[in-house]
Formats: C-alpha cells, structure tokens, sequence
C-alpha cells in the first residue's frame, strides 16, 4: 500500500497551515490601495482597448474588425497584464501563528516558514533615483534561502517586529545591530 500524503503539502516540499484549524494571530500585507490603484489603471486601459474597437467596427469604416483586433490584443492585453499585476500585489501576505509563518507571494501557494529556521534578519533599502527611499525587513534561513520580506508600510508590520523581537532575539539583535543600510 502506498504512503498517505497530506493534502496540506505543496509541490515545493513545504506545508501550509491548514487555515480550517488555526487561524493567524495576525497578518502582514501591503495595502490593498496599492494593488487596487494597478487594478484601476489595468481596467481603464482594457476599457479604452474596447471602446476604441467598438467605436471603429460602429463607425462604419472597412478596416473596423481589423482595428477592433488591434485594441483589443493591445490595449486589452496591456490593461489585462496590470490588473493581474495589481491583483498579485493584493494577494501577497504573511501569516503568523505562535510558531510559524505561512507566507504567499502573489499568486503562489502559501509556504510554511517555521520559526527556528530564520537564521538572519536584516534590514534593507529601495530607491529610484532620488525618489522615496523603502525599508524592508528580510528573514534568511542558514542556507541564505530567503523566508520572507516585508515593507515598513505593510499593515501588521509593528505586531511582526514585536512578535520577531520576543520569539528571535538573537537574531534581532544582530539584525538592529547592522542597522538600516544608507
């Protein structure tokens, strides 16, 4: 008789939390503003792509299917490829539990990242040319594997530092002792 696999476990070899049995202390994300203003902006341009189409097969004019299938493979192709990338910002988080996090990165599946496997915690920075510089907060196990990242302006930040600060302090303290690159 074969050995029973759990549907919990993912092709990548990892489990997720069954989400039916626990339920997280609390969650880590990005606003959802910030995904939504990618999926505004991808329906407005699919929208133009099928007005303008449609304006050119009303109109009358002989080339209007041919110019509908032009608006519609770029324009819509275009909006479609935002609001999908809009809609993976929305559905990337992390889960924490007392011991573990389920984390998601856009439209993967979760992955269980357990406590005792973040090795290192370190700070990192993001800027464009001038603009706005971001501070995020990255997780590495012992083979540099990365567990997790999460943006100072993610909402559940505060409560996951907090929670990394009691369950990890050793790592913690070498992470704010690196201090926040410049």
């Amino acid at each position: 008789m074969g050995a029973m696999v759990s549907d919990s476990i993912n092709t990548w070899g990892g489990s997720a939390t069954k989400t039916t049995l626990a339920k997280p202390l609390f969650v880590v994300r990005r606003p959802v503003w910030q995904g939504r203003i990618w999926q505004v902006f991808g329906a407005a341009i699919a929208a133009v792509g099928i007005i303008g189409g449609l304006a050119d097969v009303l109109s009358g004019k002989p080339d209007g299917w041919a110019s509908l299938g032009f608006f519609l493979f770029f324009f819509g192709g275009f909006g479609g490829l935002v609001f999908l990338f809009g809609s993976s910002l929305t559905s990337s988080r992390i889960n924490v539990f007392d011991d573990h996090l389920d984390v998601k990165v856009g439209f993967g599946k979760y992955r269980r990242r357990n406590l005792d496997d973040i090795a290192t915690l370190r700070y990192g920075t993001q800027s464009q040319g001038g603009g706005p510089t971001f501070t995020s907060l990255t997780g590495w196990n012992e083979r540099r594997k990365k567990q997790f990242m999460a943006f100072t302006g993610y909402r559940g930040y505060r409560e996951f530092t907090d929670w990394l600060k009691e369950r990890r302090p050793e790592q913690w303290a070498d992470c704010e002792r690196a201090g926040i690159p410049t």
